[in-house]
């Protein structure tokens, strides 16, 4: 198991994404640069479709097969107690 691996997700109404990582670590992600930076991350913008986030294959998933690498999530999400 790779601490990348994300095992659950929480979307927030303010665009954030709380997760839970492989071993049990929590880190919060905030989306809301990443909706401004990626082109195709643009139906993220609608709170219905985002707060339909939900981790499947390790990783953060929405419909229209929307994911984020979860790499990317780990090392761009910070530390939650």
């Amino acid at each position: 198991m790779f601490k990348w691996e994300v095992l659950a997700v929480e979307p927030k109404k303010d665009f954030t994404l709380l997760l839970t990582f492989a071993k049990g670590k929590k880190r919060l992600f905030d989306c809301k640069k990443y909706l401004w930076e990626k082109p195709y991350a643009q139906k993220l913008k609608d709170i219905d479709f985002f707060m339909g986030a939900k981790a499947d294959h390790f990783t953060v998933m929405w419909a229209d097969d929307l994911d984020v690498a979860p790499e990317y999530l780990y090392e761009n999400s910070v530390k939650v107690k």
